[in-house]
Order: C-alpha cells, then sequence, then structure tokens
C-alpha cells in the first residue's frame, strides 16, 4: 500500500497542491489589508477601518511585501502610497475581495431562503420623488426586505457599487455625462461595470424668475436664450452643460456661463436665479418644491433629459429583495402624474 503520508498536503514553505516550494496563495486578510491601506492612505487609518493595531496593519504589510519579494507601499510621514509595484497588485487585490463577497452573499441568501438585507443608493431628488415612498410601501407589502437608504449622487453610488458596499443604485446619466463622473469632472472609471435598468426619463426644465420676459411663454425656444447668462454646479454647469452647449451651437448662439456662481444644490439654485444673477436648468423631479418667484419652462429644442436607472454591480449576485425593489420603482415612477 502506497505510503498516506506521501500524499499530504504541506504548507508553511512546502508543497501546496503542487504549486511549488513558497508558493502558497496570498491570504485574503493581508490582501484586506493592502486594499485598505491604499484606499484610506495611512496604516493608521487603515487600522482604524479594519479594527486592528497600526502595529498589526504594518505586520501584514510587511509580511506581504515578504511573500511577493518587493516593496509595496512608500512610508512618509504624511501616509503610504501604493509604489507602481504595488498599484499592479491592488486591483487584483480588489478583484479577489470581491469575488468572496459576492459567493458569501449568495450562498447567505440560498441558505437562510430570505430576501435579506438590501443596501440601496440614491440621488436626493429621487429619494424626495419616489424612492422614500417605495421603501414605506415595500416595508408594508415584503416584510422580509430590509432596505437601508445611502444617499449620494450618481458618481458616489457607482464608485460604492464597485466595492460591493451597495447591492443597487438609483442614479442617473445624461448624453455626454456618464455615471461615474463626478460634478468636479472626475472619471471613476467605465460605467460598463455596472449594468443598468431603466427607469425614466427626467427632462431638463428651464428656471427663471416669474417676472423674466420669458416667462410669460408656456414653452421657450431654445435660440431665445442667446444673451441669458446661465449658472450650474461646477466645470460649465456639470452635468448637463456639455449637451446644453452643443444644443445652443446648433441653436447658433453660444451660451454664457457664470462660473463664479455654481451649486450641486438645487435650493441654493433657486436663490441665485431667483436674484437675478442668472437662469438654470432643473429637473423635473426637482421641480415639485418651487419658490413662488419662479417658474420652470421646457424648452423647445433642448430635449436634454436625465435618464433615470437602477445600476447593479456586473456579474454579482442579484437578491430576490433587488428585484422586487426594481419593479416596485418602476411601477410608482409610471404612476406619477406626468410634469
Amino acid at each position: 500500500m502506497p505510503n498516506p503520508s506521501s500524499k499530504r498536503l504541506l504548507v508553511d514553505g512546502d508543497d501546496l497542491c503542487g504549486l511549488g516550494k513558497h508558493h502558497y496563495m496570498i491570504g485574503t486578510d493581508r490582501l484586506l489589508v493592502l486594499v485598505t491601506v491604499a484606499r484610506t492612505g495611512s496604516f493608521a487609518a487603515a487600522a482604524a477601518a479594519l479594527h486592528l493595531t497600526p502595529s498589526a496593519v504594518s505586520q501584514q504589510v510587511a509580511a506581504l511585501e515578504r511573500h511577493v519579494g518587493v516593496q509595496l507601499f512608500e512610508r512618509s510621514r504624511h501616509g503610504a502610497q501604493l509604489t507602481e509595484l504595488g498599484r499592479v497588485l491592488l486591483p487584483h487585490a480588489e478583484a479577489v475581495l470581491t469575488q468572496l463577497h459576492d459567493a458569501e452573499t449568495e450562498l447567505g441568501f440560498l441558505v437562510s431562503g430570505e430576501h435579506g438585507h438590501i443596501a440601496l443608493g440614491s440621488f436626493p431628488t429621487a429619494t424626495a420623488s419616489f424612492v422614500a415612498t417605495v421603501i414605506a410601501d415595500l416595508g408594508r407589502t415584503h416584510p422580509g426586505i430590509s432596505i437601508r437608504l445611502v444617499d449620494g449622487e450618481p458618481a458616489d453610488s457607482y464608485r460604492r457599487l464597485l466595492a460591493r458596499e451597495l447591492d443597487l443604485a438609483v442614479v442617473f446619466d445624461l448624453e455626454s455625462w456618464p455615471m461615474s463622473r463626478t460634478y468636479e469632472g472626475t472619471d471613476l472609471g467605465d460605467p460598463d461595470e455596472v449594468a443598468t435598468v431603466d427607469v425614466c426619463s427626467d427632462p431638463l426644465l428651464l428656471l427663471l424668475p416669474a417676472a423674466h420676459h420669458l416667462a410669460g411663454r408656456r414653452e421657450v425656444p431654445i435660440e431665445a436664450l442667446a444673451g441669458e447668462a446661465f449658472m450650474g454646479s461646477s466645470n460649465d454647469c456639470a452635468p448637463w452643460g456639455d449637451d446644453f452647449r452643443r444644443r445652443c451651437r446648433e441653436a447658433g448662439f453660444v451660451p454664457d456661463f457664470q462660473p463664479m456662481y455654481s451649486s450641486v444644490d438645487f435650493r441654493a439654485l433657486q436663490g441665485l436665479v431667483a436674484a437675478g444673477l442668472g437662469l438654470t436648468l432643473l429637473p423635473n423631479l426637482a421641480a415639485s418644491v418651487l419658490r413662488p418667484d419662479l417658474v420652470v419652462r421646457p424648452l423647445i429644442g433642448g430635449d436634454l433629459v436625465r435618464r433615470v436607472k437602477v445600476a447593479f454591480p456586473r456579474r454579482a449576485y442579484r437578491p430576490p429583495g433587488a428585484l422586487a425593489i426594481v419593479e416596485a420603482l418602476r411601477s410608482a415612477v409610471a404612476s406619477r402624474t406626468p410634469g
């Protein structure tokens, strides 16, 4: 009979599954430390996030560096930055941790047979318009679903979806503005990294003072805006600035953006418009709460819309509860009175 000891798997420097001496796999705990230090920028911040001591984090990083044979972080009094080789390892570490998270999530739902806890992201105007009502209704009709709402603009939700901090999110994009772009114009990644389901189109309306000479019109042709000053968020009225600029050029003029007056808060923009500092565009979802000294009007020739969607992490398990939320969101929007 063959000696049973000849078939044993050896670790800690011996052969493991035929991989050869010293070629055992990197532990996921060390990968988690690597990712956390990279994201937080310091050993101390990573230790706080992981509920470890800074010394334990430092030891884990040192052990990982010994294992791979290269320096992964450059330490300084300002924190820890990935080296070039550390940046090579980081996306692999993130992918491994994401796959393990997805596996644990799917197995948990299958074993328990419950809808479970769902983390739902949403941007403020969607939450105020229909998401809050959907959450309340689902609490009554689907008591097995426990929903945690996470507020954030689309780029925030995009990042959280990739990090598996969210199961799904209500987001929006525009023709020239992907959901993965911040209001400052920074692209956080490829929008195709998430899968989407269409919910509705949210038209952008012209916001102007009630005493403005264009306020008497039921609809305003875009060419009538030549010479008007416009305001929005930063980066030339992001996120609708590029589409608006193109429509204006097609109408024969260049819009006058006022970069010194900008905000991502629609209430603040209403105050700026009421003060006579310029005009802006307001999504229909945000027009339900309007100052009495302001009016909104559709733009003829503008055709500017925010495309509201539900986004999922691509290739991740979608629990039944998440699918129920999508159907409820679409039904809620479909039942709304237009405009």
